[in-house]
């Protein structure tokens, strides 16, 4: 999952740390703009194999690290079960 991180980094000109923590919400930091985030969600489907629904892309859940890597993570596994 460390690929999520590093392409959030690379492709926003960002780092992690403890000043910026892995949860905050990268619209509001304005770190991410809606082209960004079309980035971001092409990245996802392309490198992890998976598709996100409209509702999905636009729920709100995918505003930081912490929640792109576990929806990311889940739809992997539900991927793998099935």
């Amino acid at each position: 999952m460390d690929k999520i991180r590093d392409f959030i980094e690379e492709q926003f000109l960002i780092e992690f740390d403890d000043s910026f923590p892995e949860d905050s919400d990268l619209f509001k930091e304005g770190v991410m703009d809606s082209f960004g985030y079309v980035q971001l969600i092409r990245f996802l489907e392309q490198e992890f194999d998976i598709r996100f629904t409209e509702q999905e892309m636009t729920g709100d859940v995918l505003v930081s690290l912490v929640q792109i890597r576990e929806t990311v993570g889940r739809k992997v596994a539900d991927r793998a079960t099935g």
